[in-house]
């Protein structure tokens, strides 16, 4: 029996898919949800030349706060949260081993050749590099039944 799922979100319909069928497949079992924050995105917001460099840890606070205020809105009372900063598929496999996850279950969209060699795919690394078993729900629609589990969108 699986008691512990890493669900990775980054809040677009393939990952609410997914945590909406991990939520219908396996109501006993304790799920986490992690969210990934791109060291690309803070550093965007600390390239403008009024922050100081000094500020970086400031921007990255920031960041997992925001992440953690998005995160609560698609948990349930007894989901877990948690936010790392670094590359998705590394923090992805790493958090998971840390903690211990008996899946991890991703939303993944398709991507054809071209987008796919240029913005790579957790999903896909993960499938063929992590520890641990991996569902994938790809986004498409789910029963009526699974809507129920689906978290707020918008």
């Amino acid at each position: 029996m699986l008691q512990r799922i890493l669900v990775p979100v980054n809040f677009t319909t393939a990952s609410a898919r997914a945590l909406a069928v991990t939520r219908d497949y396996h109501p006993q079992a304790t799920i986490r949800l992690l969210y990934i924050v791109s060291p690309s995105d803070i550093a965007t917001a600390t390239a403008n030349p009024a922050i100081n460099p000094t500020h970086a840890r400031d921007e990255r606070s920031k960041a997992e706060q925001e992440a953690f205020r998005k995160l609560e809105t698609w948990k349930r009372d007894e989901e877990e949260l948690a936010v790392e900063v670094g590359s998705a598929a590394d923090k992805i496999s790493e958090h998971a081993k840390k903690w211990g996850a008996d899946l991890i279950a991703m939303g993944t969209r398709s991507r054809t050749g071209l987008q796919q060699f240029l913005h790579g795919s957790a999903t896909e690394w993960l499938v063929r590099n992590a520890d641990q078993p991996i569902l994938v729900v790809h986004d498409v629609d789910l029963a009526e039944d699974q809507k129920q589990h689906l978290p707020p969108m918008g």
